[in-house]
């Protein structure tokens, strides 16, 4: 059977419904910045939200650190598009929006200060590869918050998680909305389910994405997992 391949700008028509219904990914989007907030940015500082989606990070760390220049990459066009909107919306001016892909991607040896890339590097085409760039980029001390999906996804016990929350907190007839409104997005988790489990997609244990993470250079400070089982993190500084 032909490995299905997933859309990520058909994704991006519905992936903003994680941040507002998904009581599970607004956890991770508050630790993330829980575990960046005593990050020191000076003036002019430039931070890297490498696969950056629809935004929902980047401009979030535009706010939080008004004074650095954020730069939100990612490849797909969709993804790009809804994060410009909202950016316009909210009348950020320290954003820039790079469209590339990592491998085509390239800044000066040193010249970031921070790095964050949440949910991305699994998918990229070398996931060691770019976490070797990662460090280059980054000036010594920089540090970069790295999240990823390590475990294969499995879309049925999501869709019941999700529903117990959803019933309890907005009953059966907007469960069904939210659901009739999000099938795409389950959709398109099967579809990255699949390419996981054809060995597509990067998956690992916590102690084999510490491992790699320590290979490419980097110095753990701090590691473990989230997402309901599915991710694994580490706050990293380059020695």
């Amino acid at each position: 059977m032909k490995t299905p391949v997933v859309s990520w700008d058909t994704y991006a028509r519905k992936y903003d419904m994680l941040i507002q219904y998904n009581p599970f990914y607004q956890r991770l989007h508050r630790q993330v910045f829980d575990l960046i907030k005593d990050w020191q940015i000076d003036n002019d500082n430039t931070i890297l939200d490498l696969g950056a989606g629809t935004g929902n990070y980047s401009i979030r760390l535009a706010q939080q650190f008004p004074e650095a220049q954020v730069i939100h990459a990612d490849k797909d066009a969709g993804m790009n598009e809804v994060a410009h909107d909202k950016m316009i919306e909210k009348g950020i001016e320290n954003l820039s929006i790079l469209e590339s892909g990592v491998e085509e991607m390239d800044f000066p040896a040193g010249s970031l200060e921070a790095v964050i890339s949440i949910h991305a590097l699994y998918a990229f085409p070398d996931p060691v590869e770019a976490l070797q760039k990662i460090h280059s980029w980054l000036r010594k001390g920089g540090k970069a918050l790295l999240v990823d999906a390590g475990r294969v996804v499995n879309v049925l016990d999501w869709q019941l998680a999700l529903a117990w929350h959803f019933l309890r907190e907005y009953g059966p007839a907007k469960t069904w909305q939210i659901f009739r409104e999000g099938k795409e997005v389950s959709r398109q988790n099967a579809y990255i389910r699949q390419m996981q489990k054809d060995g597509v997609f990067w998956t690992h244990s916590y102690e084999e994405f510490e491992q790699t993470v320590r290979e490419c250079g980097f110095e753990i400070l701090d590691g473990g997992i989230t997402f309901r089982g599915v991710s694994d993190w580490v706050l990293v500084r380059k020695d």
